[in-house]
């Protein structure tokens, strides 16, 4: 009784009765039954007897008839037993599992072959071998390419969608992204081998054939294993989740696999002989090497394990097996959850520039012309209460980033049309097709529509191949869209700092990325022409009460003055008034303000009615736009060629006949070319020869001075000049 004390049952051994009820004579299958009956955390009672020296037991009842089967055919359970000083309980913490004993009266165990991989070989070279060298080369290799691309795959990350998750996924990759997911699992044999490692055990009589063989070598071959095993599931996981097509996800996974069998290809080139012959021989152990399971175990040693859970019948390879699906599958759920709320959709560029080309469109109205280029602006994402509206799953883009303009008009959009499987470009009550249906729908009145995508976001869809309307389905010219928004200074050109992703430009500088210079305060037009030629300066930029530089479409905004009543301050570098005299009082002659101003993708030159600058100062606000205030049927005499230059200097300028119409002249109708530029009215003279061979620049004045016989802002034209330059 007292080594049964000690918590050891020797074979041969009987067990009397479990928990007070008489078990002699019973099948072992009863036996085990009712060990397993006993419920969880209660203390289990065993009365048993040496089988050779029952008459002699003080423990037990003398005299019991009972038939002990032969050592050959005697089948024990193994338990861990521990004593307790009430009734001399032993107690059970293990796991049930069977070991038969062989004719010497050794326990008999499991016997499993290694796994043909470099992590076996790893586990039984000599660590001073070359085979132990080239496995664990082999191993950092394999981890290093998966590190590679798991690095690749997180790079560049947005901030908040830090594995780069796109918006949304279709069903039909909702669909391939679960079965890879299952399949991955399945598949991913390091996992499924170092977990049955685990659960088999270190036996050391491995050692007899593999000297080297140690358990921390066990310890360490296994863990790797496990590691390698779990880095590529993650590498597939980010595969999968990131993937927008069926094919996409099924192609990586293929490109995975590979670098997963890595090692199993490793292990085959040493075992063939084309490392080494020092390694092919370890490579060959490997091969006929086996390990037992459990610890090394004798007949006076065996133990009874029986798990007190109603789990006792599974194995812990299946328990982690398990566990490491759930860990697997529930972020694919959570991302799932998230990208149907639309939460990364938010994560995407939120604020795009647009630009359209020349293309135009008479609209079923009768007399109104939709220039496109009109449209050409920023498009933001509408965000209300951290939440963003949506058409097809996406989200809709509105120019400017406002839903609701002020009166009749409306923004410019583009939304996902699930119908046309395409990005649209739209107009709220635009009918381009003319009016088929008593409500107005995006879709059916497209305007601009990409190639069909399935894209999430806007920014992502290809420029090429997008088409528009004008009359007749046609290929969209000079079209493009790009993100504006920053993550850091040099995004805003340095001119200015990036602020919650949106760029504040220091002072002189425009623009989405602060690459729009202001050059000068003040403009001078010429004529260019020898015979008539003439300047007309005072075109002053157009500042709020605040004295900030007014702009639309992201450039500045110069009002024809008569700047001979206005002081240039050069330090503050703007013009002030005479102190008798209010800004916002100048007023303007005839009641009508000369202005230069951009509308998208031109400069015009036009006339508005505007009596005082507070007047012009209403009209081109935050809500002037080009389309909607019709400037070119009402207000415009000339524009500039297509560009995207900061300020009109230096451009090429055309005139408006006043026959608009008639011939093919395009979308300004019959115009012609004139020989007229802008300047900035204060002479750069740090510039190198800017007065020309006819003149001097003066740095006080800041103007060229003309030698005599020559005249011009730049001295450029001479009494003998041709008159038709």
């Amino acid at each position: 009784a007292k080594e049964l004390m000690e918590g050891t049952l020797h074979p041969g051994d009987i067990i009397l009765s479990v928990n007070g009820t008489d078990v002699k004579g019973w099948p072992l299958e009863d036996v085990v039954g009712a060990v397993q009956d006993t419920p969880h955390s209660e203390s289990l009672v065993l009365e048993v007897c040496r089988a050779k020296s029952i008459d002699d037991s003080d423990d037990c009842a003398t005299n019991i008839d009972v038939d002990c089967p032969s050592k050959q055919d005697m089948t024990v359970n193994k338990m861990r037993l521990r004593h307790t000083e009430k009734n001399a309980s032993l107690n059970t913490d293990a796991e049930c599992s069977n070991a038969t004993h062989d004719e010497n009266g050794n326990v008999e165990t499991n016997q499993y072959q290694l796994t043909k991989d470099i992590f076996s070989l790893l586990f039984i070279s000599n660590i001073k071998s070359q085979a132990f060298l080239y496995s664990f080369l082999c191993f950092l290799f394999q981890i290093t390419v998966i590190i590679l691309i798991i690095y690749d795959l997180l790079s560049d990350a947005p901030e908040g969608n830090e594995l780069k998750i796109p918006p949304g996924a279709s069903e039909a990759v909702i669909t391939a992204q679960f079965l890879a997911l299952i399949i991955t699992v399945l598949t991913q044999d390091d996992v499924v081998t170092a977990l049955e490692m685990a659960d088999h055990g270190y036996h050391k009589g491995i050692m007899e054939s593999c000297p080297s063989a140690t358990y921390i070598k066990f310890i360490f071959a296994n863990f790797a294993r496990f590691g390698e095993g779990i880095l590529t599931i993650v590498v597939s996981f980010l595969f999968i989740v990131t993937s927008t097509s069926v094919l996409d996800i099924f192609k990586d996974f293929a490109a995975v696999a590979f670098i997963s069998n890595l090692d199993n290809l490793a292990f085959q080139l040493a075992k063939r002989g084309f490392i080494t012959k020092s390694v092919q021989k370890d490579a060959k152990k490997v091969e006929t090497a086996t390990l037992s399971e459990g610890n090394t175990t004798t007949k006076s040693q065996c133990k009874l394990l029986i798990w007190n859970t109603p789990f006792h019948r599974l194995k812990i390879r299946n328990i982690l097996f398990g566990i490491t699906s759930v860990i697997i599958c529930l972020p694919w759920v959570a991302i799932r959850a998230k990208q149907h709320l639309g939460y990364y959709k938010s994560l995407s560029c939120k604020s795009l520039t647009v630009k359209f080309g020349d293309e135009t469109l008479a609209l079923a109205d009768g007399g109104t012309t939709l220039h496109y280029a009109y449209f050409s602006n920023n498009y933001k994402i509408e965000e209300k209460n951290k939440r963003f509206e949506l058409e097809g799953n996406r989200p809709v883009y509105y120019e400017r980033g406002q839903k609701e303009w002020v009166g009749k008009r409306a923004p410019g959009k583009f939304l996902y049309c699930k119908d046309l499987q395409a990005w649209a470009f739209t107009i709220e009550d635009v009918w381009p097709r003319g009016n088929s249906s008593s409500t107005w729908k995006a879709c059916e009145n497209w305007l601009l529509r990409s190639p069909e995508t399935e894209v999430y976001a806007l920014e992502e869809v290809p420029l090429q191949g997008w088409s528009i309307w004008t009359g007749i389905t046609d290929t969209a010219q000079d079209f493009s869209l790009s993100c504006d928004e920053c993550s850091s200074n040099i995004d805003c050109s340095l001119h200015g700092q990036c602020v919650e992703s949106t760029c504040v430009c220091d002072k002189k500088w425009l623009g989405q990325r602060c690459d729009s210079k202001i050059p000068c305060n003040e403009l001078l037009y010429t004529n260019n022409r020898c015979s008539d030629y003439k300047e007309l300066p005072g075109f002053v930029l157009l500042r709020d009460e605040n004295n900030k530089t007014m702009e639309v479409y992201g450039r500045p905004v110069f009002a024809k003055l008569d700047t001979s009543s206005l002081d240039y301050n050069f330090d503050q570098d703007y013009y002030y008034l005479d102190d008798d005299f209010s800004w916002n009082e100048y007023v303007f002659d005839n009641n009508e303000a000369n202005v230069v101003f951009y509308t998208g993708r031109r400069w015009y030159d036009g006339y508005f009615p505007a009596h005082n600058i507070s007047v012009l100062r209403g009209i081109f606000n935050e809500t002037f736009h080009a389309h909607w205030d019709s400037v070119l049927e009402d207000n415009t005499q000339w524009f500039s060629e297509q560009t995207d230059s900061s300020t009109p200097i230096g451009l090429e300028w055309y005139e408006l006949s006043e026959t608009r119409s008639g011939g093919d002249y395009g979308p300004f109708g019959r115009v012609k070319k004139v020989a007229a530029s802008y300047h900035c009215k204060r002479v750069d003279c740090e510039k190198s020869n800017v007065c020309g061979e006819n003149g001097g620049c003066d740095k006080t004045e800041n103007a060229c001075n003309c030698d005599v016989g020559t005249f011009g802002h730049f001295c450029q034209f001479t009494s003998d000049d041709d008159y038709s330059c």
